[in-house]
């Protein structure tokens, strides 16, 4: 029985007369490419704040006024903020690959340009594991105060160890092959607006996997890592080129109750711009919300990805649950456990609000996953999960949730999830 569970404590805010933000993908601990989003200070949540004329309140609410008994401020006593607010957020967390770990986040969300502007954030991170394990990363979505370009940067560093399966499908008969490896990662885009809400980019993506040790191949055994490399690598270079082509009309980039989300992104990795071999990669991905009932705040969301490769992508490169763009798919399944050539996902999860102050909230979510099958070269039968999950209101001006999962998947995988933000 394998467990995950992420940690996130506490939140110190330079933005004055609101609450803290809420904690970005770089809360992560080294066992995930990244778990959360990054929160608006203020968003379109407004139309929470006023349900039913009843006062919203968060977490900081329940500690400030409730525990420490400072006097409520009456509604609408916040001033309007544009610009970016800054936080500072310690974090912590715990798996049972790498222990415990701790670090902290700088991160500023807002609106530039005036309150018409688009949304954009930007979060600087770092975690340190009891076994030694380290993690640092810069994640934004920037856009110039007229909203006509947007910049998406995820830049990473990550020195740790986990386990893998080998390729294909679940399977009880996989075995585990535990790897060592530091991970830099440079991944930058740029958009420029052609109408509406529809944005086209060029992008630029850097991945090398250093100090690569594969522990049984290390002792004579051969591994999946070494038959699909053809060697025992200690090294593997990913550098290529992006045509980009995104989306987005939610109307809260933190926990969506409506509109779309639609990203596609071709990639041409090439030997002139220093990658081992040249191969391909194509990400397509939907997300759609839509209120259940109309009239309520509860929320049913839909998440699909396409994520394919062709010509032989390095090992590490392949698509991996747990890899995708914000370390939340796969839910019930190991980070890592299911890695193949081409995945398809969907996911399902309806959002309830359990109070009226939306305090408090629950979710339920059903997904899955289907990997090619190495030897037909054909997907394979679909790998499910479900669960189910607690939300407690972090922020009532963003929407930003602290979220506890817990997801089932096939044959007693299981994996706990303390995250701040939604899945997708």
């Amino acid at each position: 029985m394998k467990f995950t569970i992420l940690l996130v404590s506490g939140a110190l805010s330079f933005a004055p007369g609101l609450h803290a933000t809420q904690a970005q993908s770089g809360s992560a601990p080294p066992d995930s490419a990244s778990t959360t989003n990054i929160a608006s200070s203020d968003s379109t949540a407004s139309a929470d704040t006023i349900a039913a004329g009843v006062p919203q309140r968060d977490v900081f609410d329940v500690l400030k006024h409730d525990i420490l008994r400072r006097p409520e401020k009456p509604p609408g006593a916040a001033k309007p903020h544009t610009g970016l607010r800054w936080s500072i957020l310690p974090t912590l967390s715990y798996n049972p690959v790498y222990g415990v770990a701790v670090g902290a986040m700088l991160s500023g969300t807002g609106q530039r340009g005036g309150p018409a502007g688009r949304y954009s954030a930007l979060s600087i991170s770092g975690n340190y594991s009891s076994t030694g394990q380290i993690q640092a990363q810069v994640r934004g979505d920037m856009f110039t105060s007229g909203g006509n370009y947007l910049v998406k940067a995820d830049f990473r560093y990550l020195d740790t160890n986990r386990k893998t399966w080998g390729l294909g499908p679940f399977s009880t008969d996989q075995e585990k092959y535990p790897m060592s490896f530091r991970m830099s990662r440079l991944y930058a885009t740029v958009y420029r607006r052609a109408m509406g809400p529809v944005f086209f980019g060029l992008g630029f993506h850097y991945d090398e996997f250093n100090q690569i040790v594969d522990e049984r191949a290390a002792k004579g055994e051969e591994t999946p890592f070494t038959i699909y490399s053809g060697g025992a690598l200690s090294r593997t270079v990913a550098s290529g080129v992006s045509l980009n082509l995104l989306g987005d009309t939610r109307d809260n980039v933190v926990n969506p109750s409506s509109g779309y989300y639609v990203s596609t992104s071709y990639r041409d990795y090439l030997t002139e711009t220093g990658s081992n071999a040249n191969w391909r990669e194509l990400w397509l991905e939907l997300r759609l919300y839509t209120k259940l009932p109309r009239t309520a705040r509860n929320v049913l969301g839909f998440w699909l990805y396409a994520w394919n490769t062709s010509d032989k992508p390095p090992y590490l490169n392949l698509p991996s649950t747990g890899w995708d763009t914000n370390g939340r798919g796969a839910r019930g399944y190991l980070h890592g456990r299911i890695r193949g050539e081409d995945q398809l996902y969907a996911e399902t999860e309806y959002r309830r609000v359990l109070t009226a102050n939306g305090l408090l909230g629950a979710v339920a979510f059903a997904n899955m996953i289907s990997t090619k099958e190495p030897a037909t070269g054909t997907f394979g039968d679909p790998d499910i999960a479900g669960g189910v999950g607690l939300r407690f209101k972090l922020n009532k001006h963003s929407n930003a949730n602290l979220c506890i999962d817990h997801g089932w998947g096939l044959n007693g995988s299981q994996s706990w999830i303390l995250a701040m933000n939604e899945a997708f």
